[in-house]
């Protein structure tokens, strides 16, 4: 099997195994307004390998999906699950408005380690 053959075969696993929030995260990733922080894919993502830095999602995909709709003033399909699981723990601030309003700040918050 030659590296070409390869390289395609691995993307096709990875989009078969990708959730949709996954793969909208990885586009957003690449999007300028998020480009323009100089944030590494290490620090969301477990590479695969040196060719292919989208592997395991690091942190909570849901988490990741309101910073980035944040910074770039999308709509959001993740913050009104996260502030309704921070109101029912009882936590002083909703975590997705947190996020939202870190973003808006240009800060990268403390995100939710994800361990598979």
């Amino acid at each position: 099997m030659g590296f070409s053959t390869y390289n395609k075969n691995l993307l096709i696993l990875l989009e078969n195994t990708m959730t949709a929030l996954e793969q909208k995260l990885t586009e957003w990733f690449q999007h300028p307004a998020i480009q323009c922080h100089s944030w590494d894919v290490g620090l969301f993502w477990v590479a695969i390998d040196g060719r292919h830095p989208f592997g395991r999602m690091k942190v909570d995909a849901r988490e990741l999906e309101v910073l980035f709709a944040a910074l770039l003033e999308a709509p959001s399909e993740c913050l009104a699950e996260l502030n309704a699981e921070s109101l029912a723990r009882g936590d002083y601030m909703p975590r997705g408005d947190f996020l939202a309003a870190n973003a808006r700040r240009h800060e990268l918050p403390l995100l939710t380690r994800v361990y598979a």
